[in-house]
């Protein structure tokens, strides 16, 4: 077999395979002797139809199992003689292929681009501030108070500016195809800064029971994407009307939070908490900055193939996000192309610093022992609520245990980094709270 090699790109390679005919003549004859097995030729018993008549009847056929197997076994051939490694299967083209001549085709692939990062030791970076504020522990306690607030029912009036209202709505979508949206069970602030001025413009000095039919007109810069921009025609119904009642600070306050004698100490657990939070931040957004630095002082071209791999990780997240707040994603009618464009740039990102941390994971030596692929596994079987052994299953079937490896592989490339970086901190800034 000859192979010529033609490097197209940093991380694109074109092979020219040549196969001799003594070579693939064998696979060749294997075949017509199945199909002379095999076929039903009238006027002769099966088996013993010759093989000139076999081959004439059956000629295509032959030819194309052949070629589908032969060029797939002779590809990986060729490769492994090349020692290349290729990231998906092959485009192939260009197949000659004719009876008593040599076979030959070619073959376009993706491999993973020679890298050679030197600047990752010493990189200078701004210390991150990890100070915690009077106001973050303030914030904390104010959202744990709205977290435990209660909300009790009004049935002597009619609704006011500040009420909490229960509703059951139905909205049509005035242009687009989407589904109709209906639920049976919304809370509604009247007047907070999340409910749209429809809503409480149409809902205050209503009666529980009145039904309410209006539009609403969203912006283009709405949070939610399946509604910005969008005329809906609303029908509401009022089912209650409720008043909100935050917990006072009190030391019963802080017995109803947990194991806490008094309010002083839930203030300390909560600024403790708040202390390791700024910390692991700051600790990630260091780390991250590192990485585009790196980035920014190493080019190099992307394999598309990694790119895609990783625009369907970010669909799979983003699904399985939606599914754990109760959304079925194909109730959304999402367009998943134009969701993946929308992600393309961050996704070549991901990549590049997935490679940066590999090639650094390779020339430091940086290993992986088995007890921290346990404990990730555990880590993700408790976070998704399920066995682990139920997660070992997934990750053999999808050959996800490499991709752990991966994963603590380029989390030890990224302390390693960080441990080696020139950390300045600016002046006035206060490192420890």
């Amino acid at each position: 077999m000859k192979v010529q090699v033609k490097q197209l790109s940093s991380c694109k390679t074109e092979l020219v395979v040549e196969i001799e005919v003594e070579v693939w003549k064998r696979d060749y004859d294997g075949i017509c002797t199945k199909y002379l097995r095999q076929a039903k030729v009238p006027g002769f018993r099966p088996g013993r139809a010759p093989l000139t008549i076999i081959q004439g009847r059956y000629g295509e056929s032959i030819r194309d199992e052949f070629l589908e197997t032969a060029l797939s076994k002779y590809f990986r051939q060729a490769v492994e003689a090349e020692s290349l490694i290729p990231l998906a299967p092959p485009q192939v083209s260009e197949v000659i292929f004719s009876l008593e001549k040599p076979v030959s085709f070619k073959a376009t692939f993706e491999v993973l681009p020679t890298l050679d990062v030197v600047s990752y030791r010493g990189l200078e970076i701004d210390q991150v501030s990890m100070e915690v504020k009077d106001e973050d522990v303030e914030l904390a306690i104010k959202q744990l108070q709205e977290r435990m607030a209660e909300y009790l029912p009004i049935e002597d009036r009619s609704s006011q500016l500040g009420d909490h209202v229960v509703i059951s709505l139905e909205g049509k979508y005035a242009t687009s195809s989407q589904a109709d949206i209906r639920d049976e069970e919304v809370y509604c602030e009247l007047g907070g800064a999340d409910t749209p001025s429809e809503f409480t413009d149409n809902l205050t000095e209503a009666e529980c029971g009145d039904v309410k039919t209006f539009k609403v007109k969203y912006p283009q810069d709405h949070p939610n994407k399946e509604l910005a921009g969008q005329d809906l025609q609303y029908s509401v119904e009022l089912k209650a009307i409720k008043r909100k009642q935050v917990p006072e600070l009190s030391d019963e306050f802080a017995k109803d939070c947990g194991d806490y004698t008094s309010l002083e100490e839930l203030k300390t657990k909560i600024r403790a908490d708040c202390t390791e939070h700024k910390g692991k931040t700051a600790h990630s957004e260091m780390q991250s900055k590192l990485v585009d630095i790196m980035l920014a002082e190493n080019h190099f071209e992307v394999p598309e193939a990694l790119v895609r791999e990783q625009l369907e990780v970010r669909v799979n997240d983003t699904m399985r996000a939606l599914m754990m707040q109760g959304v079925d994603p194909k109730t959304l009618k999402l367009d998943w192309e134009v969701f993946q464009e929308k992600q393309r740039e961050q996704a070549i990102h991901d990549v590049k610093a997935a490679l940066v941390l590999e090639h650094i994971a390779e020339k430091e030596d940086i290993m992986v022992s088995e007890e921290e692929i346990e404990q990730e596994i555990s880590r993700i079987a408790q976070s998704s609520e399920q066995s682990v052994e139920a997660v070992k299953s997934q990750l053999t079937k999808n050959k996800g245990t490499a991709t752990i490896n991966g994963r603590i592989r380029n989390r030890k490339s990224l302390e390693l980094i960080l441990s080696l970086a020139s950390i300045k901190t600016p002046p006035g800034l206060i490192v420890q709270p």
